[in-house]
């Protein structure tokens, strides 16, 4: 994994202090005042006031040894040029609020919380850095130009550029209200115990000179100093928007202030229509098309014809997506009683009207303000029928979308602390459905949006994936709460989950157990005489990593074998056979390559591949063979470590 020091020089870089100069675009409304300040609060070396690219440039790499540099984020009056013209002096204090003119941008520092006069560590910045993250996808969702995200050595910056803004009379207060105000929105937002957002709103404040280093303590290998950068590109987009939302008196932004986002799929193009607008097909006899009475995605036309286990959850379902389609209730009930006699007979001798009356009035329940219902989706893709979410890049046929889980997760931010516990099910269910390493990311973007600790996130999105499906049917259809619960097909006894360096269960209590001190990561399926072999990494709970390990297909048929065949005494299963079973469908999921396989060094003709088969290497017609088209798997004979083949 990249740590955010991986590609951070500890050296000042000209080239981002150039691009820092001409983002700022300070030159057509005055001049760019730089400040050096003593590390540890120790008062400022110099300041000056620059006109100059070069100057500029050369300045601050040549101060930076000196201590750390800082540039306005405003420009400055030109008349303040001729006290420090393109040079540093002892000057005792710089521009200030009242000498502002003109607002060409905005800042949002946002920095760990940490010992006072001391550097980052890298998990401290990173997980400033996945805030600043989530707030500049907050403001992109807010309708604004997504901001600059840049390292500013210890923390995280966002620059918003801005068209020039002339700071007359009331406007100078207006303008500086609407920093302010903003500012305190993405703190209320984005603030924790752990990383903060620094007040930085004021026209005269200064930020770090991206390209030179932080110099904040001692500098440690723990806790090293790093040069700024931008992790993104220093473009210079100016955004209009932002400027009408900063002059806007707060009371108007609060009346102003969008709906909470809700997390759901698309509904239909338009769903402005009152219920009952729209009919069903019918044919030229005027009888209903009941092969597809409506248009319907392959999963609903699946349950249409075939139905489902759960037979309250096929009409629930049914109900759900006729509503959402926009039909009335008599078309909707026509239907779904025809529906019901045709196959499922849930509803023979039973007051059949009512209960499709029932559910609908509950499906009602919760459509939007516009009167749009939401499909059944998420229900369809717990019973095995949908694969969107499941599948990455399976996409939905009716709407073309694919669950976008960050866009997702950055909308939780509007959404009322009471539905955030609601709104997490889905994005957790798609989340689950992610390769491990995919769901390590989303989990810490959800722990740093929601609060809510690792464990009881992932405990979260087992619950999600075990119940997904039933909740929905069975609750809406039935009048009297009953129906069996249908799981569908993601769901098997021993059900394994994996966290990033164990496997675990889920008891009937809703308890996260671990059942092993380690994960497997399989690289490739080897295909042998004696069977299947999964080669991959072995990552304990003691950060320790094993890499090439094999477990053949018969390690997962019991409890017994698989710890036959683990590697080490820090690798312990504590599951039940079943729970193997769990693990090999969790191994077996990982799209990897397939490839022969041979433990005999030599000539290896099968198929279409005839190749040298050397220790380390592969050898075919036309020389050495990468990546090897055929696994080698070593049988402990001494041949291997006496044979070397050089190009």
């Amino acid at each position: 994994m990249t740590t955010p020091s991986d590609t951070t020089p500890s050296t000042p870089n000209s080239d981002d202090i150039r691009a820092t100069w001409r983002w700022l675009a300070h030159a057509q409304h005055g001049v760019s005042e730089v400040r050096v300040i003593r590390p540890g609060g120790g008062g400022i070396v110099g300041l000056g006031f620059f006109d100059d690219e070069e100057a500029f440039v050369a300045t601050c790499v040549e101060a930076n040894a000196a201590g750390n540099v800082y540039v306005g984020i405003q420009p400055r009056p030109r008349r303040l040029l001729e006290l420090a013209p393109n040079v540093l002096r002892p000057l005792r204090t710089g521009a200030g609020s009242k000498d502002i003119e003109v607002v060409t941008a905005t800042v949002v520092d946002l920095d760990p919380v940490r010992p006072k006069d001391t550097a980052s560590t890298e998990d401290e910045l990173s997980l400033t850095l996945q805030v600043a993250n989530a707030a500049a996808a907050w403001c992109e969702g807010q309708g604004l130009v997504r901001p600059r995200l840049m390292m500013s050595g210890n923390g995280a910056q966002l620059w918003f550029a801005l068209p020039p803004q002339l700071l007359e009379g009331e406007s100078h207060e207006r303008v500086q209200a609407g920093l302010k105000d903003f500012e305190a929105e993405v703190r209320t937002r984005f603030a924790s115990e752990r990383v903060r957002v620094d007040s930085i709103h004021d026209v005269a404040r200064i930020i770090k000179v991206v390209g030179t280093v932080a110099r904040k303590g001692a500098g440690t290998a723990e806790r090293p100093h790093r040069a700024a950068r931008a992790l993104a590109d220093f473009e210079r987009v100016e955004d209009p928007q932002l400027v009408e939302r900063l002059q806007r008196a707060p009371a108007q932004q609060a009346a102003n202030a969008a709906r909470p986002a809700q997390v759901a799929l698309p509904l239909a193009p338009s769903t402005s229509a009152p219920q009952g607008t729209v009919k069903a097909r019918r044919t030229e006899a005027g009888e209903y098309d009941w092969a597809q009475p409506v248009e319907m995605c392959g999963p609903v036309q699946r349950l249409w014809q075939e139905g489902a286990e759960d037979r309250s959850v096929a009409i629930f379902n049914m109900v759900r997506f006729f509503a959402h389609k926009q039909l009335g209730l008599d078309e909707i009930t026509e239907l779904v009683l025809e529906y019901d006699r045709r196959g499922l007979g849930k509803l023979k001798g039973r007051d059949g009207a009512g209960y499709i009356r029932k559910a609908y009035e509950k499906v009602m329940a919760t459509a939007r303000e516009d009167g749009g219902v939401a499909p059944p989706c998420h229900s369809l893709q717990g019973m095995g029928y949908c694969r969107v979410n499941r599948e990455p890049d399976v996409r939905c046929e009716l709407y073309d979308v694919v669950f976008d889980i960050e866009a997702a997760v950055a909308r939780l931010a509007t959404v009322p602390a009471q539905d955030v516990e609601y709104r997490l099910k889905p994005i957790l269910e798609a989340i689950a459905h992610r390769p491990p390493s995919a769901q390590e990311k989303y989990l810490g973007l959800l722990e740093v949006r929601t609060g809510l600790a690792a464990q009881k996130l992932r405990l979260s999105m087992a619950r999600a994936v075990r119940t997904s499906g039933a909740g929905e049917g069975a609750e809406g259809a039935d009048s009297k709460g009953g129906g069996k619960s249908s799981s569908g097909d993601d769901t098997i006894d021993g059900e394994v989950f994996e966290d990033a360096y164990c496997y675990y269960t889920v008891t009937q209590r809703g308890d996260a157990k671990a059942i092993s001190s380690f994960t497997f990561t399989p690289s490739a399926v080897v295909e042998t005489e004696e069977g299947e072999v999964f080669l991959g990494d072995i990552r304990t709970d003691k950060g320790t990593c094993m890499e090439g390990a094999r477990l053949p297909r018969r390690a997962f048929n019991s409890r017994k074998e698989l710890l036959h065949h683990l590697p080490s005494v820090h690798t312990q299963w504590t599951g039940s056979d079943n729970n193997v079973q769990g693990l090999l469908r969790v191994v077996a999921r990982r799209a990897v390559p397939r490839l022969p396989g041979t433990s005999v060094l030599g000539d290896f003709k099968q198929g279409a591949h005839h190749v040298w088969v050397a220790p380390g290497c592969t050898i075919g017609k036309e020389g050495f063979v990468s990546p090897s088209p055929v696994a080698y798997l070593p049988n402990g004979a001494s041949l291997e470590s006496r044979v070397r083949y050089e190009a």
